[in-house]
């Protein structure tokens, strides 16, 4: 059992918020990531920022935007991750990031360095399983330990499903409706059928994101999902008060506290 697949349990559902390294900066990234896992999360994601980030919405590419404002340096995004890991080495940390950046740097390369600052899982929206760089990547990463995270969408069909599973390990990343990540008012019908078919297909965790920004929301899927992943409201508190440090990290724990103690399970963990 991998790291990642050891924080869930039958008995309850993972908070996993994702920031946006670099935004605004990043060593202001290091306490947005504090504040998130001291609030109750119990995996965090983060973005290595890209220029054209095709499965991300509005509040997401600006956080990029504001990111590559300064230069972009692989280095200094394993660089930061290793802060943040050397505060909190017991929470998963997971990258998500686009095949570009990887690519350029080295599969290999890239994989040995980021398990040493602390990576435990990568999630690639733009990489399909069956593309022949899939297979070295994954051998990259299974050599360290480091999972491979897919993502099943609600067009994703049951036999392509199951030539993904061959490739995927820690959780499978739902994305619960179809466009790209943003704030929605509410939960897709269908929801908890499409999510159960999906556990049963893996065998792995299964995490919901795309579209859920509030605590009720998180409730009400975390019934049947086993985490549930938000970035777009999480970027947004910090589009809104990042200028203020303090502020900032107290509005990213009040907000990873509401919505840690509202998933199921949360009364048995706490």
């Amino acid at each position: 059992m991998s790291a990642i697949q050891s924080v869930f349990s039958e008995n309850a559902s993972v908070f996993i918020p994702y920031i946006s390294l670099g935004d605004p900066d990043y060593e202001s990234c290091v306490d947005w990531a504090d504040a998130l896992i001291r609030g109750g999360a119990g995996i965090l994601e983060l973005g290595i920022p890209f220029s054209d980030p095709v499965a991300d919405g509005p509040v997401i590419q600006k956080a990029f935007q504001r990111a590559l404002a300064h230069p972009f340096s692989m280095d200094q995004i394993l660089d930061t991750t290793a802060k943040i890991y050397s505060k909190h080495p017991h929470v998963p940390l997971v990258y998500l990031t686009y095949f570009n950046p990887i690519y350029r740097y080295g599969f290999e390369t890239f994989a040995e360095k980021a398990k040493t600052s602390g990576i435990q899982g990568l999630i690639i929206p733009d990489l399909p399983y069956d593309a022949i760089e899939s297979e070295e990547l994954f051998q990259s990463l299974k050599k360290r330990g480091i999972d491979l995270i897919h993502l099943v969408t609600p067009a994703t069909k049951p036999e392509r499903m199951k030539g993904i599973r061959h490739f995927a390990s820690g959780f499978v990343y739902y994305v619960t409706s179809y466009g790209v990540t943003g704030e929605r008012k509410s939960v897709s019908e269908g929801l908890e059928e499409r999510i159960r078919l999906t556990k049963k297909t893996f065998s792995l965790p299964v995490c919901a994101g795309f579209g859920i920004s509030t605590s009720e929301q998180a409730a009400q899927i975390s019934e049947y999902a086993d985490g549930i992943i938000i970035g777009s409201a999480v970027q947004r508190i910090i589009e809104e008060n990042g200028k203020n440090r303090e502020t900032c990290m107290e509005k990213l724990r009040e907000f990873s506290a509401s919505v840690s103690s509202s998933l199921r399970g949360s009364e048995a963990i706490s």
